[in-house]
C-alpha cells in the first residue's frame, strides 16, 4: 500500500514538473493568455458586483508573478509583455462595458430612504429623434417641487414637475417626458423628489455603439489602466534593480 502511494506521488510530481517545463518553454504564450484572462475576469465581475473592482490592484501582481514563475526575468520582455497585456485587456474590457450599456433595457430602479424611484428610457440607445422618459415613484409627500434634469457635455435642461404630466396610479406617481431633437452625446438623468432624494442614471445614449466603445477606451484607460500600468512598471523596475544589485554583489 505504501509502495502504491509512493508510486502515485512520484507520478503526480512528475506530471507537475513536466507541466511546469511545458509552461516555461512556451511562456510567451501562456503569460499573456493568463494575464489577459485574469484581468478581463476582474473587470467582468465588477459588472456583477462593483465592489469587486478593487481587485484590479491584483492585476499587476498577477502579471508579475506569472512572468516570475514562468522564467521571464529580463526587463524588456517584462516591460513590453506587460504593456501588451494591458492594451489587449483595455480593448476587450471596453468592448464588454460598452456593449453591456448599449444593449441595456433602459430601466433603472432604486430605493432611497424607503422611496422607490424607477426610470424607463425608450429607446435607450442609438440615433433617434425622440426619447420617451418615464419616472415612477411611490413617494407620498409633496411632489410639486420635483424636477427632472437631462444633461450631457453640451446639453443641460431641467423639466419642472408640472411639465412631466404627473398621473397617480396604484399608489404611485407616473411622470412622462418626451425628449426631442437631443444633440448627439451621452446623457445623464437626474430625478429629484426633494432636496434629499435624487436618483441619477445613465441615458439616453445618443451615439453609435462604436463611438461608445471609443469613449470607454478613453475612460477605462484614464481611470484604471493608467494606475495599473504605473504600479506594474514600478514593480518590475524594483525587481530589476534588486536583481542587478544582487548580481553585482556576487
Amino acid at each position: 500500500m505504501l509502495s502504491l502511494n509512493n508510486h502515485l506521488y512520484y507520478n503526480l510530481l512528475s506530471t507537475i514538473m513536466n507541466a511546469r517545463k511545458f509552461l516555461r518553454r512556451y511562456n510567451r504564450i501562456f503569460i499573456p493568455v493568463g494575464g489577459i484572462l485574469f484581468s478581463v475576469l476582474v473587470f467582468y465581475l465588477s459588472l456583477i458586483n462593483p465592489a469587486l473592482l478593487l481587485l484590479i490592484f491584483l492585476i499587476p501582481v498577477v502579471i508579475f508573478l506569472l512572468m516570475h514563475y514562468l522564467n521571464m526575468y529580463r526587463f524588456k520582455p517584462r516591460f513590453f509583455g506587460g504593456i501588451a497585456i494591458l492594451l489587449v485587456t483595455l480593448i476587450i474590457v471596453s468592448g464588454i462595458y460598452s456593449n453591456a450599456l448599449y444593449t441595456s433595457n433602459g430601466i433603472d430602479k432604486e430605493n432611497i430612504d424607503n422611496t422607490l424611484i424607477e426610470t424607463v428610457i425608450t429607446p435607450y440607445s442609438g440615433i433617434h429623434n425622440n426619447y420617451n422618459i418615464t419616472v415612477i415613484t411611490n413617494y407620498t409627500g409633496i411632489l410639486n417641487q420635483s424636477y427632472l434634469r437631462i444633461t450631457s457635455s453640451t446639453y443641460n435642461k431641467t423639466i419642472e414637475y408640472n411639465d412631466l404630466h404627473p398621473e397617480r396610479k396604484n399608489n404611485e406617481t407616473y411622470m412622462f417626458y418626451n425628449a426631442k431633437n437631443l444633440p448627439s452625446g451621452l446623457y445623464i438623468l437626474n430625478y429629484t423628489v426633494n432636496k434629499n432624494i435624487t436618483m441619477e442614471v445613465e441615458g439616453p445614449i445618443k451615439v453609435s455603439e462604436f463611438t461608445l466603445f471609443e469613449y470607454y477606451v478613453y475612460a477605462v484607460a484614464l481611470k484604471y489602466m493608467l494606475s495599473i500600468a504605473i504600479l506594474y512598471l514600478a514593480g518590475i523596475s524594483i525587481a530589476y534593480f534588486f536583481n542587478k544589485n544582487k548580481s553585482i554583489k556576487k
